[in-house]
């Protein structure tokens, strides 16, 4: 009887099901189709140049294979670290969201292990996307330069890679109770996790240039023998590439003893990440509807506004009521006298003639002014005193910071935004109110726009931030003069600062109107956030592959036998802008004066995307009805 008890627990039967389930789906071997297609194509343009050596001499390319092996991997990192939390962070939330965690509760099955069959559930699906790459790396170790042990540390730091944001994603999975708050929560657990000691060590050496105090030099006198790869490990302990191509495309990298560090630190954070989920996963298995920051910013209202209740039990006294319900405004008076009963307090007012833009702007976190005006004054006030710090700092420690800051800010509020945009109609969906909601005498056009009244309003809120940061460029551009004098000399305040303002009101909106489009055809808010994301980034990266790439290569060819290869260089400057992240980098990094004719450049790269946005809208506007499924029209995907 053990024995049987014992086999019957390695039969795996939740990892079977979550597979089966996987592969009866077509859109399963579609996505590999894909995903593999889009890959060997990369991979071919990629390597056209290094390959076209062959056609001189067979042993010319001989030798080229570590540079080919190093970008395979690299890509292959940022499928990892871009799609892996979308994979995973809805395990546990779609079975609280679908009533069924406590059947599995009721199962032979062990906590532990329906968090590992869980996981596996979805480590092995990104294990056969990384196995569609064996034959590119096959054929990259043929071509020499990659030895053994660069093979199989790269094999390594994919599998880190791979776990680390698995045990992430299943953590936020069992501690949230929806799959938009763990998917949201693991993005940015994982930004903070990879880049945080990086901008944390910068401020310090900010702070320390502030105080004349030079930790250069205080470091060298303490660790005069410190290796390199000890500041590797203090910038980013748990960020694998750096140790990847540290030590492929590196000198002789950094010692075994930084990869045995790194692996360490991330195998320790794995096991946290599993202890929390495996906590998570039963205390809090039926928790009801709750949000911290509602908590927070009511618990703060009510301290800030006494109650006026005169007993115990929270009744409103004779005295109240009547201060509550003026005798000459009975109507609003009533509205405050329902909200003085429900929260002690007098309450906003009910909703008029917009009851689903009052519910998005009035009921939602991420809708409601007051709290997105406090969160919008928790992040400006930090960003204005680190611009003004780094306005006083060196060029040289400045630049560190501010690039990858810029990036990243734009990476976040982009994901906020797609977020936001595609739940709004995909999230009814999953919560079965979509219905009670068409039910209303509204067209699916003003449905459609009250819904997005809140992301209007995160929308608005996110502006402050890139607008300060915006400033402050054309600011330490300027005081940084001395230093760098080419580019003040070409740098034009006008031109960025009109380029950084039709970037946020162009591109914001586009955004959020593609992902709410994406979202009123999925089903799920999962698979609506992950198309949204994947269309996003195809969007922004495959004109650059499959347009500019190719042109490039051609106008190589090209070049070398016409004298019209300036005329390919501004085709290709003007085709680049087919990706609608090109134009944002070029500003940032202050080189549109390189662009033929910058501010015809400008122009046309927006009102190209400005109609772009007006098409979606008007697409979106006019099949709401069809797609909120109040008409008839093919199904939902």
């Amino acid at each position: 009887m053990r024995i049987t008890r014992l086999v019957a627990n390695f039969g795996l039967p939740l990892l079977a099901k979550e597979l089966t389930e996987q592969a009866a789906r077509k859109r399963t071997f579609v996505i590999r189709v894909v995903y593999a297609t889009i890959l060997f194509l990369m991979a071919s343009l990629f390597f056209y140049q290094t390959l076209q050596f062959v056609t001189s001499s067979p042993l010319a390319v001989l030798g080229h294979g570590k540079n080919m092996f190093a970008t395979l991997v690299g890509l292959q990192f940022a499928g990892i670290y871009f799609f892996m939390p979308a994979m995973a962070s809805g395990v546990i939330t779609q079975e609280k969201e679908r009533a069924s965690l406590q059947l599995l509760f009721l199962t032979r099955l062990g906590p532990w292990t329906i968090l590992f069959e869980k996981l596996l559930g979805r480590l092995v699906p990104m294990g056969c996307f990384l196995l569609l790459s064996l034959p590119l790396l096959g054929f990259a170790y043929t071509l020499g330069g990659v030895s053994r042990d660069m093979l199989w540390k790269g094999a390594w730091m994919l599998f880190l890679a791979t776990v680390q944001m698995g045990t992430l994603a299943l953590a936020c999975s069992a501690f949230f109770r929806t799959t938009v708050a763990a998917f949201m929560a693991s993005y940015v657990i994982a930004f903070l996790m990879f880049f945080g000691p990086y901008f944390c060590l910068m401020i310090a050496m900010f702070a320390g240039w502030a105080l004349n105090l030079n930790f250069e030099r205080i470091f060298a006198e303490y660790f005069p023998n410190a290796s390199p790869g000890l500041f590797i490990v203090a910038l980013f302990p748990f960020f694998t590439p750096p140790y990847f191509f540290s030590d492929t495309l590196g000198a002789g990298g950094f010692g075994t003893w930084t990869t045995v560090a790194h692996s360490t630190i991330v195998l320790g954070v794995c096991a946290g990440f599993l202890a929390l989920a495996r906590r998570f996963l039963v205390d809090r298995a039926f928790l009801p509807p709750w949000n911290p920051l509602v908590s927070l910013f009511r618990a703060r209202r009510r301290r800030a506004v006494p109650l006026r209740q005169s007993s115990p039990l929270r009744q409103p006294s004779v005295a109240a009521v009547a201060g509550v319900l003026p005798a000459d405004e009975p109507v609003a008076g009533l509205r405050e006298f329902v909200g003085f009963l429900a929260d002690g307090e007098v309450a906003e007012s009910l909703p008029a003639d917009e009851p689903i833009a009052w519910r998005e702007t009035t009921k939602r976190v991420l809708g409601d002014a007051k709290h997105i005006w406090l969160l919008l004054l928790i992040v400006e006030v930090p960003l204005i005193a680190l611009c003004l710090l780094m306005g006083h700092a060196e060029s040289y420690m400045t630049s560190l910071i501010t690039a990858p800051l810029r990036f990243l800010m734009w990476l976040l509020a982009v994901l906020v935004i797609l977020v936001k945009s595609a739940s709004l109609v995909a999230g009814e969906r999953t919560h079965q109110t979509l219905e009670v909601l068409c039910t209303s005498p509204l067209t699916g056009r003003e449905i459609v726009l009250q819904k997005f009244r809140g992301v209007r309003r995160i929308i608005f809120a996110l502006c402050l931030p890139f607008l300060t940061v915006s400033l402050f460029v054309p600011w330490w551009v300027e005081r940084q003069a001395q230093y760098y004098r080419h580019v003040v000399d070409n740098f034009s305040t006008r031109l960025y600062m009109v380029c950084a303002v039709f970037s946020i009101a162009i591109y914001f909106p586009l955004v959020a109107w593609l992902s709410l489009m994406i979202g009123l055809r999925f089903k799920t808010q999962i698979r609506a956030i992950i198309g949204s994301m994947a269309a996003i980034a195809a969007w922004c990266i495959a004109p650059l592959v499959f347009i500019v790439l190719p042109l490039v290569i051609m106008a190589d060819s090209f070049g070398r036998t016409s004298a019209g290869s300036d005329d390919w260089k501004i085709f290709i400057e003007l085709a680049s802008l087919l990706s609608p992240a090109t134009i944002i980098f070029i500003n940032e990094a202050t080189a549109l004066h390189e662009y033929p004719g910058p501010w015809l450049s400008v122009w046309l790269n927006f009102a190209v995307y400005g109609a772009v946005l007006v098409a979606i809208r008007a697409t979106c506007l006019k099949n709401a009805d069809r797609w909120l499924g109040r008409a008839e029209g093919k199904e939902p995907l």
